[in-house]
């Protein structure tokens, strides 16, 4: 007997989401759908898919915000190192009282090692030249506007990094709030459709849904995109397919192959088909495999061979 689990990853949920959306635009109302209709489902599907952009958007943003971080940062270190440099000449190599002033960590003559200890440098160095104009050194570009340029900018950059990473962690909860909600209604509308139809009711497959009656095997592998590699190499990735826990890649070799060939079983969602004839044109399927038998292919996708 096949069973409907609630898909685990994140991409086939939503692929399933939508084959029940539409079973449910197709017949709610002829079922009697009351609490699980197309219309509840669709808004709790598309606040998923909402909520999952959100958090991708966010995701996307950080990197651009630790990089100016760390520009920020290498700034700050080499202005330091220089500033340094030019104070030796005035308050001596080693540590003293005089040092005290410029705002230097740690009683250190040198570039602080932590990240806070450069950002407070920077705010003592800037005080510092603005009390003492004539230890600037314009030529070297030491003086207190540019600590303070420097500051600034390391500041928002600072400011910046914190807030990309609380926006993504308020947008993955709120993701994470969306899956839970949905996998609820995922599961309710299936619960109520058993009430519905019987085991071996066609109309099951209308909402992307195995009859009961049917035997367990695996889903249909979707998003196959195949990519001629060159060499007589051919690379072939899927999405996955539901109740999958291996795959079957087949090829079929225009004017050589009568029929699609059985090339690997993988757990793999991508392999690579090696050795095919250079300017051959190939049709590649896969099916998902689990315990209770190979599934159904996916459509298949030709390439020519590079």
């Amino acid at each position: 007997m096949a069973s409907n689990p609630t898909p685990e990853r994140l991409s086939e949920l939503l692929a399933a989401g939508e084959d029940l959306c539409d079973g449910l635009d197709q017949h709610d109302v002829a079922l009697g759908i009351a609490q699980n209709t197309a219309a509840a489902s669709r808004a709790d599907l598309d606040a998923l898919v909402a909520a999952q952009a959100a958090y991708k958007l966010a995701e996307g943003a950080r990197p651009a915000a630790y990089a100016a971080l760390r520009s920020a940062e290498s700034n700050a270190k080499g202005f330091i190192s220089r500033a340094v440099g030019v104070l030796k000449n005035y308050l001596g190599n080693q540590w003293s009282d005089a040092w005290a002033a410029t705002g230097l960590p740690d009683n250190k003559v040198g570039v602080p090692d932590t990240q806070g200890g450069r950002f407070t440098a920077l705010a003592g160095l800037k005080a510092y030249f603005t009390g003492n104009p004539t230890h600037e050194n314009a030529p070297l570009n030491v003086t207190a506007a540019t600590a303070d340029a420097l500051h600034s900018a390391f500041s928002a950059a600072r400011t910046a990094t914190g807030n990309a990473k609380t926006l993504e962690k308020s947008r993955l909860l709120a993701r994470n709030a969306a899956l839970d909600a949905f996998r609820t209604r995922y599961r309710k509308a299936i619960e109520e459709l058993d009430q519905k139809l019987g085991p071996d009711d066609p109309r099951w497959y209308d909402f992307g849904l195995n009859r009961p009656a049917d035997p367990a095997t695996p889903g249909v592998p979707t998003g196959l995109e195949v990519t001629a590699l060159g060499g007589g190499a051919v690379l072939a990735e899927i999405d996955g397919a539901r109740r999958a826990n291996s795959f079957n890649y087949y090829q079929q070799v225009s004017g050589v192959d009568a029929e699609p060939v059985k090339v690997i079983n993988t757990e793999g969602e991508q392999h690579t088909l090696m050795d095919l004839p250079v300017g051959a044109t190939v049709e590649i399927t896969v099916r998902g495999v689990n315990d209770a038998g190979e599934g159904q292919p996916c459509e298949a996708v030709s390439v020519v061979v590079g």
